[in-house]
């Protein structure tokens, strides 16, 4: 089992980090010592942004909307600028909750500040905040707004999970967001997402390869005395489905059998930075552009997003990037 490596930079620009968790289940923090790694020789074919969780609340609570273009006007300034952005879902806060006409509003008022303040290219995950009134007893269920149906149409996506390709890359984003009966969700691929996902990969072994989800499929987070979200059961450690992948077994089976070049999987969620490494692909929990839902700092990660830079012999460099938020209060 290798020891962590751990990277954590101060710049003009803010602060950069990155993790990495090696052999699956050794954990780091983001306390920095000042290590360097190598970098990949040569120019990267690609540089993706991937940010998550911006949260953006009903009429500006807590000044998300301002916090939402501060984040994208930092992105504006990287240099050199990112070739298009990758969305990790919860794009809005409160949808849940709201009846349709006002969750429409909300998501609304997100893509008018995001075309705003960007016009880079933006592929989007879905995230449980997404959900569109499953949380509002007082809904018609029957409604094509329903649950994932408002998110689709005002996105204009007829699937929710979906491939493209760029730069010799791959990039698969897949919806792992199962609605409960009761208004709640777990984190779980259905049989029909994990269907594509291993048709996209044996239709392109060789390329490497980015996934991205909302929910992460693996993290040490849940098990952390700070959360309190796993539960000792006699000898058995449960941690709830709400938070990590309920089947990130057949993820992982998926993986294997395929075979295919996977370099990355990326998930946010969990408003936290973490990568762990298993059987050589890097599982990336990518912080939040709300840190602690516009409240501050996240278990010490602030809010931010991760510049991604993918090199043609497919390797794979992360940092993540404050934008420097000074929270309400």
């Amino acid at each position: 089992m290798s020891s962590p490596t751990k990277i954590f930079r101060v710049s003009r620009r803010g602060f950069l980090v990155r993790t990495a968790l090696i052999a699956g289940g050794m954990a780091s923090g983001l306390r920095g010592s000042g290590a360097q790694t190598a970098t990949p020789g040569g120019a990267p074919a690609l540089r993706v942004l991937f940010a998550t969780d911006a949260h953006l609340m009903v009429d500006d609570a807590l000044r998300s909307e301002q916090g939402l273009a501060a984040c994208l006007e930092a992105v504006r300034e990287l240099r050199p600028e990112p070739d298009f952005i990758l969305f990790g879902g919860d794009l809005t806060h409160e949808t849940p909750e709201l009846d349709f006409p006002s969750a429409e509003r909300l998501l609304d008022r997100f893509l008018t500040l995001w075309r705003a303040h960007t016009d880079l290219p933006t592929f989007f995950a879905f995230g449980n905040h997404d959900l569109a009134g499953t949380k509002n007893r007082a809904l018609d269920r029957e409604d094509p707004r329903f649950g994932k149906g408002l998110f689709r149409s005002r996105l204009g996506l007829e699937r929710l999970s979906y491939a493209f390709e760029k730069g010799g890359w791959r990039f698969i984003i897949v919806d792992d967001v199962t609605p409960e009966p009761d208004g709640s969700y777990i984190g779980a691929f259905g049989a029909q997402e994990l269907s594509f996902l291993r048709s996209e990969l044996e239709a392109h072994p060789q390329a490497p390869t980015v996934i991205c989800t909302h929910i992460p499929p693996v993290s040490v987070l849940p098990s952390l005395s700070i959360t309190g979200a796993v539960e000792v059961v006699g000898t058995r450690l449960e941690t709830p489905a709400s938070l990590v992948l309920a089947n990130a077994r057949e993820l992982h089976r998926v993986l294997v059998e395929t075979k295919a070049d996977v370099k990355l999987v990326l998930a946010g969620h969990l408003h936290h930075l973490e990568e762990i490494q298993v059987d050589g692909v890097r599982y990336l929990t990518g912080g939040a552009i709300c840190g602690n839902w516009w409240k501050g700092s996240q278990n010490g990660c602030p809010e931010g997003f991760t510049v991604l830079d993918l090199y043609p012999d497919g390797t794979a460099r992360a940092e993540y990037r404050s934008y420097n938020w000074k929270a309400a209060g």
